[in-house]
């Protein structure tokens, strides 16, 4: 195995040297070194040498190492608003669609409701472990560190229960 992968070696040492045409000196019996000129026969591009900015992207890097978890957007905010208590909801049973507090129709998936007072409606939200919501609706039950997530079935958010997480408010793109 290891004549093999020094064959191919020495092959390709060969095949970039004549490429390159350039003067190599080989060893003669003579002691004095003769110069022998490599023809160029076949032409082979240059070989593109990636620069610094695309070599970090092709290089492992040790931020792929560790737990995996949910990616955090790039404008998630610092420090976090803190823990709040999470609750699911889902549309009423034979309704067509539930209509959220701002008008829209509750989608699972992009609507939570939450306290006014606490997060303002229409602002974007990072729930950790859960992912990134748009506060559209209120609830009777909904108050101070409390938000209710819209999933898209009873059973689905019965699974859900009661959990809690960290939120934090995202700012508009565009603000720091």
């Amino acid at each position: 195995m290891r004549n093999v992968a020094m064959s191919i070696a020495v092959a390709a040492a060969i095949i970039l040297v004549d490429a390159a045409d350039v003067s190599v000196p080989a060893l003669s019996m003579s002691g004095t070194p003769l110069r022998v000129l490599a023809s160029a026969d076949a032409s082979i591009p240059a070989w593109p040498l990636p620069s610094r900015r695309d070599l970090a992207a092709a290089l492992p890097s040790a931020e792929g190492i560790g737990p995996t978890g949910y990616a955090i957007p790039a404008d998630h905010p610092r420090p976090p608003l803190g823990r709040f208590k999470l609750t699911a909801y889902a549309r009423p049973k034979g309704r067509a669609r539930a209509i959220t507090a701002t008008g829209t129709s509750a989608r699972a998936g992009r609507t939570v409701a939450v306290d006014p007072k606490v997060i303002p409606l229409g602002s974007r939200i990072f729930i950790e472990g859960i992912g990134e919501r748009i506060a559209e609706d209120v609830g009777p039950g909904v108050k101070g560190r409390h938000i209710d997530v819209f999933l898209p079935s009873h059973p689905a958010a019965t699974k859900f229960g009661v959990q809690r997480g960290t939120v934090s408010v995202i700012p508009p793109a565009g603000t720091s």
